[in-house]
C-alpha cells in the first residue's frame, strides 16, 4: 500500500466545542477533528493539526503557506470574509444561526477538494449539528473550576462518540445504497455513473490535463458467436479481475458499457503506457490457455489524452470506444487517438444527427447481391443489402451507419424499412411476371428477439400480394444468444405465416450443430471462412460434412463469398445448391437489379 498524502490543517484552538486545543494532551479536539480522522481513515489522505496552542496562529499560517486547510472559523470571523469557504455545519446557539467553516490554501493537493467535499456531502451536517448543540448548548465552560472541566470533557467526549457514531452508520447506508446504483452488476466494478461521479470528483481545469481514459473493447459478438451467454459472462469477468490488479488507488476502472471496460488513469509516458497495455493483453489472451478454450478472443484497447476543452465524460469515453473499434478492425492492440481520428468521430456524429432527415427523405436505399445457381450461373435470387445515399458525402456502407443506429436503439427502424423496401421489389417483380425470384433479409438481434417482430413483420408483408415463401429471413449466430424461447416462438410463427427461415454464417461458431436442433430452420448460408478454407484437409472434410446434414435434414445450402472459379467446382461436386460472391455479381441498387433481372427472364423467353 503507498503512503498517504498528508495535509496540515491550522485549527481553531476557541471554538468549543467544535474545535479547541486541549493543552494537557497538546492536541485539538472536538467534533471538527473527528471528522477529519474518519476521512483519513477513508481516503487517501491523512489530516494532520499544525502544532498548536492557546493562541490562535490560523492567519499567520495562512499567511505564510504553511497549511493546506483553514478549519473552525465562522460566519463572525471578518479575516475571512472574502474567503472560498466550505461550510461544515450550520447550528443555532442562543436563537442565532451559526456557520462553521473551512477553506483551502494555495498548498493544498488538487484532489483533495473534491475528495473531501464528496466524503462530506454525504453526512447529514444540519441533523448533526442539532443533536449537537441540543446536547451541549446547556454546559457552561468554566477552565477555574477542574471538576466541572473533568464533567464537561466527559459529556463533550461521549456526545462527540455518539455524533461520529451515528455519522458512520448513516453514512455507511448512504454507501450502501449509492454502490448498488454504481456497481455493474456481473463484475461487481462500478458502472458508467460511477465513473462520471469519480469523474466530477477528481477532474477540474487544472487536473483533466494530467489524465487519459483507456478503453478496453471486447468483440462480444464474435465471443457470442464462438461460445454461448455463459462464457460471455466468463470472459469478462476474467478481464475484470486483471484489470483490477492493473490499476492504481490513482485510477478509476468502470465497466460502462456491454462491450467494455473505462480506466480513467493519470498518464504516463508512451513506453510505460506500452507496457502497461502488453502486459495486460498478455495475461487476458492467456484465457485460452488456461481456460481450455479451442479459439482466440478479440480484445482491443483506445486512448484518449483528456484535453483542457474536454467537458462531458460521456464523450471522452466516446471517443476512447471508437479507437478500440478501429484498432480492432485494423487488427491492433491499440490505438491512441489523433486530431485525424477526432474528426473522424466528429463527422459520424454529424451523420448521426442527420438519420432522422434520411428516414423522412428516404435516403436509404435498397442493394441487392444476387444468389446463382453453381451449375447454370443463373440468378436465383439475391440478398437485401442497405445503403445510405447521402446528399453531402454520396453512397455510405452500413459498416459506417448501421452502428451508430445500433447506439442510438433505433436499428429495428431500419430493418423494418428495409423489409418493406424488399417487399415493394417482390411485388414490382410479380408485376412483370416473375414469380421465382427470392429475396433474403437480414435482421439485428434486438429486431429478431422482440416479442412484437413477428406482428410488425405481417404489418408489412400484408400490404402486398406476392408469395410469402419468396422471402427468407436470415438469423445469425450472435443473433440469437439471447431470449432464445422468443426467437423460436418468433421462427415458428413465420413458418406457419409462410416466411422460410435460414441460418446466417453457419459454422463459423462452434454451435452451429446444436442451433439446428434448437430452431426449425429452411437453410443454411455458409460463412465465408468455411469457403476460403475448403482446400485444406479438414476444411473440405468440414464443408462436406455440413453440406450433406443440412441435406438430410431437407434444408438449402447457401454459400457466400464464393470468389474463383476453383471454389465453384468443388461446391458442385458438393451438390451446394446456391452460390453467391463478388466472382459473379458485386451489391449492385435494386433498379439496376430489376433491369437485370428483367433482360435475363425476356432473354429466357
Amino acid at each position: 500500500m503507498e503512503d498517504k498524502i498528508i495535509v496540515y490543517v491550522a485549527g481553531n484552538p476557541n471554538a468549543y466545542p467544535m474545535e479547541y486545543y486541549d493543552s494537557q494532551t497538546e492536541t485539538y479536539k472536538g467534533v471538527i477533528p473527528q471528522i477529519f480522522k474518519e476521512f483519513s481513515d477513508e481516503s487517501r489522505y491523512e489530516v494532520v493539526y499544525y502544532k498548536g496552542g492557546i493562541k490562535d496562529s490560523r492567519e499567520h499560517l495562512a499567511e505564510n503557506k504553511q497549511v493546506d486547510i483553514v478549519s473552525g472559523f465562522s460566519n463572525s470571523d471578518e479575516f475571512y470574509e472574502n474567503t472560498q469557504k466550505e461550510e461544515l455545519f450550520d447550528v443555532v446557539i442562543d436563537n442565532n444561526s451559526v456557520s462553521y467553516y473551512i477553506c483551502y490554501t494555495d498548498m493544498a493537493p488538487e484532489d483533495l477538494k473534491a475528495e473531501l467535499n464528496a466524503f462530506l456531502s454525504s453526512v447529514p451536517q444540519k441533523e448533526i449539528s442539532g443533536l449537537l448543540i441540543s446536547s451541549a448548548e446547556d454546559i457552561n465552560y468554566s477552565v477555574s473550576d477542574n471538576l466541572t472541566v473533568y464533567a464537561m470533557s466527559f459529556i463533550i467526549i461521549m456526545l462527540i462518540c455518539t455524533v461520529i457514531l451515528m455519522v458512520r452508520r448513516y453514512r455507511k447506508k448512504l454507501k450502501s445504497a449509492q454502490n448498488l446504483i454504481e456497481t455493474d452488476e456481473l463484475t461487481g466494478l462500478g458502472n458508467t455513473e460511477y465513473l462520471t461521479n469519480k469523474f466530477q470528483q477528481l477532474i477540474n481545469n487544472k487536473t483533466k490535463v494530467l489524465y487519459q481514459i483507456i478503453f478496453f473493447h471486447v468483440d462480444t459478438d464474435r465471443l457470442h458467436r464462438l461460445g454461448n451467454s455463459q462464457d460471455v459472462d466468463d470472459f469478462f469477468l476474467f478481464c475484470a479481475q486483471i484489470l483490477q490488479s492493473y490499476v492504481s488507488h490513482h485510477d478509476v476502472l468502470a465497466r460502462v458499457s456491454y462491450s467494455g471496460f473505462a480506466v480513467l488513469k493519470y498518464k504516463k509516458n508512451n513506453e510505460d503506457l506500452k507496457s502497461w497495455i502488453n502486459s495486460i493483453f498478455n495475461e487476458i489472451h492467456s484465457y485460452k490457455k488456461t481456460h481450455s478454450e479451442p479459439y482466440d478472443l478479440s480484445v482491443s484497447a483506445g486512448i484518449y489524452q483528456i484535453k483542457a476543452g474536454d467537458r462531458s465524460i460521456k464523450e471522452i469515453v466516446f471517443n476512447s470506444l471508437q479507437c478500440a473499434r478501429i484498432a480492432q478492425k485494423e487488427d491492433k492492440m491499440y490505438l491512441i487517438c489523433t486530431d485525424e481520428t477526432l474528426c473522424s468521430f466528429a463527422e459520424k456524429r454529424q451523420l448521426q444527427s442527420n438519420i432522422e432527415e434520411a428516414f423522412l427523405k428516404n435516403e436509404f436505399q435498397l442493394y441487392i447481391q444476387f444468389y446463382v445457381e453453381p451449375d447454370t450461373y443463373k440468378i436465383v435470387g439475391g440478398e437485401a443489402l442497405s445503403r445510405w445515399n447521402h446528399p453531402q458525402k454520396g453512397i455510405i456502407n452500413p459498416d459506417v451507419f448501421v452502428p451508430l443506429m445500433e447506439k442510438e436503439r433505433n436499428i429495428s427502424r431500419l430493418d423494418y424499412y428495409s423489409l418493406n423496401k424488399v417487399c415493394m421489389f417482390l411485388e414490382s417483380l410479380l408485376e412483370s411476371k416473375i414469380e421465382t425470384f427470392f429475396m433474403s433479409c437480414n435482421f439485428s438481434r434486438e429486431t429478431f428477439s422482440a416479442d412484437n417482430f413477428v406482428e410488425e413483420c405481417k404489418k408489412i408483408i400484408d400490404r402486398y400480394t406476392f408469395p410469402k415463401e419468396l422471402l427468407i429471413f436470415e438469423i445469425t449466430e450472435s443473433a440469437h444468444v439471447k431470449n432464445i424461447p422468443q426467437i423460436q416462438r418468433n421462427v415458428l410463427e413465420l413458418k406457419q405465416y409462410g416466411v422460410s427461415i435460414a441460418l446466417d454464417d453457419f459454422g463459423e461458431g462452434f454451435t452451429s450443430f446444436y442451433d439446428l436442433q434448437k430452431y426449425h430452420i429452411d437453410g443454411i448460408k455458409l460463412d465465408k471462412g468455411l469457403i476460403d478454407n475448403m482446400f485444406s484437409k479438414s476444411g473440405n472434410e468440414i464443408l462436406k460434412a455440413m453440406i450433406r446434414v443440412g441435406h438430410n435434414l431437407n434444408m438449402t445450402i447457401l454459400a457466400e463469398g464464393v470468389e474463383t472459379d476453383r471454389q465453384v467446382e468443388e461446391l458442385k461436386k458438393m451438390e451446394c445448391d446456391v452460390i453467391q460472391g463478388f466472382h459473379f455479381f458485386v451489391p449492385m441498387p435494386d433498379w439496376k437489379a430489376k433491369e437485370k433481372i428483367l433482360d435475363d427472364f425476356y432473354a429466357d423467353n
